[in-house]
């Protein structure tokens, strides 16, 4: 009876739910479902480190800074590795990551795999952080550098939050979807298909950065959250993730501190830009879709508003009348 038990014990709860690699197998060609298995391999590796990261000291900063002066944690380097090592496929021409200053060649595969390994991580401990990949077609060595590339580009996107449950949200132009892992058996679950994001309830931003609004942007800001209710927790994986299930917009505008914006295009900005309209929601820079932003450099920035497609409109209609138009 015990041996029953403990049987049960390590069973999946819902063997019925689809795994992930059988739904990719279905919606994409092998090439490219290989790099988004390889990614959600890789989530489910860091998730370990995550979970232990107290027990095993890997709490707090490196005393070192990234590409973007920001101070690095000790699992902003672990993630990196992981999230590198685990994308380093045939199938991939280059790596774009956060944490690296230049893109890293990778050989002559057909995609450019643009990822931020630890979202948040300066909320490590404290609240939810996440990891977030775009994987773009048709992107030339040199590209960057000499001609623009958009959003629309992307094959798929995804992106993970590492909570409890720990969320895989996939993309692709036409469909959003939501997979739940189950630490049973390591592997994930179609929890939330074909995701619709509902009328707006919630509205996430920084308050506190209300003083380095300019009055074009507090404008906007405050039409686009009337009437809703405040949820932020500073971790934007985790403030997206509430926006998709539960309703609201999601909103990183420029300020004074960051007059072209802080949030990243390529593998922070477009990826989750693409979840949020496959889902029927709309994402903008405040003034057209961020999938349609001709991107120049690796680690461009840019202003960020996304959820609920009312909510957007109302920015980008006040963002517009701030501008005398």
């Amino acid at each position: 009876m015990a041996q029953d038990t403990a049987q049960n014990m390590t069973q999946s709860p819902h063997p019925e739910l689809p795994e992930f690699s059988a739904f990719l197998a279905e919606r994409l060609t092998g090439d490219l479902a290989g790099i988004f298995e390889a990614f959600a391999g890789a989530s489910v590796t860091l998730c370990d480190s995550i979970e232990s990261a107290p027990l095993r000291g890997l709490l707090g900063k490196t005393g070192a800074t990234n590409v973007q002066q920001e101070a690095t944690a000790k699992l902003d380097d672990i993630a990196n590795g992981i999230f590198c090592d685990a994308l380093r496929l045939p199938q991939v021409a280059r790596l774009i990551s956060e944490e690296e200053p230049e893109p890293i060649e990778v050989g002559d595969g057909a995609y450019t795999c643009c990822f931020d390994p630890l979202d948040g991580s300066s909320n490590i401990g404290v609240s939810s952080v996440g990891s977030i990949l775009g994987v773009y077609t048709d992107v030339a060595s040199g590209a960057l550098g000499e001609s623009a590339i958009t959003g629309r580009q992307m094959a798929a996107a995804a992106f993970v939050v590492y909570g409890l449950p720990t969320v895989l949200i996939f993309a692709t132009a036409d469909r959003a979807d939501g997979f739940t892992y189950d630490p049973s058996d390591r592997t994930w679950r179609l929890t939330f298909p074909a995701i619709r994001i509902p009328d707006a309830a919630y509205t996430s931003i920084n308050w506190a950065y209300r003083s380095r609004w300019s009055e074009r942007v507090a404008s906007a800001v405050d039409s686009a959250s009337e009437g809703l209710r405040g949820r932020y927790s500073g971790s934007m994986v985790e403030d997206v993730l509430r926006v998709l299930l539960a309703g609201g917009v999601f909103l990183y505008p420029e300020d004074s501190a960051s007059p072209a914006g802080k949030l990243r295009m390529l593998y922070e900005i477009c990826p989750v830009g693409m979840v949020m309209e496959a889902a029927g929601g709309a994402a903008s820079n405040g003034t057209g879709p961020v999938l349609d932003v001709p991107v120049t450099a690796p680690h461009q920035h840019g202003p960020f508003i996304a959820g609920a497609s009312d909510a957007v409109e109302r920015y980008v209609h006040a963002y517009a009348l701030g501008d005398g138009r």
